[in-house]
Formats: C-alpha cells, sequence, structure tokens
C-alpha cells in the first residue's frame, strides 16, 4: 500500500468521528436517490439542496461530500456552486481560501473516496 492509499483510507475511516450522521445519512440517501433518477446518475446542485434541507444539514457540506463545492465570490455576495463530476476545471481553479473549513474537510473526504473507487475499479 502506498503512502496516498494508506492516507485515503484513513480518512476515510474516520469520516463518521468527523461528520456528524445526519450529514452521512443524507449523503447516503443522496447518492441512492441520484442513481435512480438523475440522468447521469450523479447529484445536482439542485438536489444537494433539497436533501440537505429535507435532512436538515449543511447544504454547503452535504454538496462538498459528493464533490459539489460552494462558495462566495465577495463576502457578501452571491453563493457559488462548482461540480467536480461535470466541470472539474472550474474546481480545481477555485482558490483554497475562497473555500470554509467545513467545506475543505468534506471536499477532501470526497477526494479521498473517489481515489479509493476508482483504485478499486481498476483491480477489478
Amino acid at each position: 500500500m502506498t503512502p496516498g492509499e494508506a492516507r485515503d483510507r484513513a480518512i476515510i475511516a474516520g469520516m463518521a468521528t468527523v461528520f456528524p450522521p445526519a450529514l452521512l445519512l443524507a449523503r447516503d440517501a443522496l447518492l441512492l436517490w441520484a442513481k435512480d433518477h438523475e440522468p447521469e446518475g450523479w447529484p445536482t446542485v439542485t438536489a444537494v439542496i433539497r436533501f440537505a434541507a429535507a435532512h436538515e444539514v449543511s447544504a454547503q457540506e452535504l454538496g462538498a461530500l459528493v464533490g459539489i463545492i460552494s462558495f462566495r465570490l465577495t463576502p457578501r455576495g452571491k453563493v457559488v456552486w462548482a461540480d467536480s463530476w461535470r466541470r472539474p476545471e472550474i474546481v480545481t481553479r477555485t482558490p483554497p481560501g475562497r473555500l470554509t473549513s467545513r467545506v475543505l474537510r468534506a471536499y477532501g473526504c470526497y477526494v479521498a473516496t473517489a481515489a479509493r473507487a476508482v483504485a478499486a475499479r481498476q483491480v477489478h
């Protein structure tokens, strides 16, 4: 196992201690719903907002857990959403300083989980 793989596994293993159960439940429900109801099988911003409201969790954190980050262009400005699944180039150009620590933490967990999923696909 490489150091990167070990890091990703540790991040994934620690998710239950870092995030509230309601947020992880909302993420699981969102992913299952999107698989059957979204054209690409992946959540959209609209779905993230809807599921966050239904589960009474932060839409920004929920979005980041599925690769959709959000931030404000100015302190009181409009919230911008960037989807790493559909438009990864926008996410990679977003300065980390624009993201809250909670969004960064959730997005980091998404990245670790996605890396493990890609590795698992290469094995099979």
